[in-house]
C-alpha cells in the first residue's frame, strides 16, 4: 500500500511539472498580420527615403499613412505597439517575423527590377 501511495504522489508530482503553453494576450496580433503591417510601414519609410513623399510634412504624413495602414489591417496603433513589445520579448518569434518581412521586401524588389 505504501508503494502505491508513493507511486501516486510521484505521478501527481510529475504531472504538475508539465510545462503548459502560456495563454496569449487578447490584443496580440498574429505573426502573419505583424508581417503585413510591418511590410506596409517599411514601404512608407522607403517612399519617404526616396523622396516620393514630401519632406516638409513628413511626421504628419507618417501619422496619416500609419493610420491608413492600421485601418486597412483593421487594428489599432495600440494593439500593434503592444504586439510589437510582446514579440520583441520573444526574440525567436520576432526573428521569424522580421525574416519574413525581409523576405517579402526582397520579393517586391525583385518584381520591381524585373519590370524595368
Amino acid at each position: 500500500m505504501r508503494i502505491l501511495g508513493f507511486f501516486l504522489v510521484l505521478v501527481l508530482a510529475l504531472a504538475s511539472c508539465e510545462e503548459k503553453e502560456p495563454e496569449l494576450p487578447a490584443y496580440l496580433l498574429a505573426k502573419e498580420e505583424m508581417v503585413s503591417i510591418m511590410l506596409d510601414m517599411h514601404l512608407v519609410e522607403t517612399a519617404q527615403n526616396l523622396k516620393l513623399i514630401d519632406n516638409d510634412t513628413t511626421l504628419r504624413r507618417y501619422q496619416q499613412y500609419y493610420a491608413a495602414i492600421f485601418r486597412t489591417h483593421e487594428t489599432t496603433r495600440a494593439d500593434f505597439d503592444s504586439s510589437l513589445f510582446y514579440y520583441t520579448t520573444k526574440t525567436d518569434q520576432m526573428s521569424v517575423i522580421y525574416d519574413k518581412v525581409l523576405e517579402e521586401l526582397s520579393e517586391l524588389e525583385s518584381q520591381v527590377k524585373s519590370d524595368q
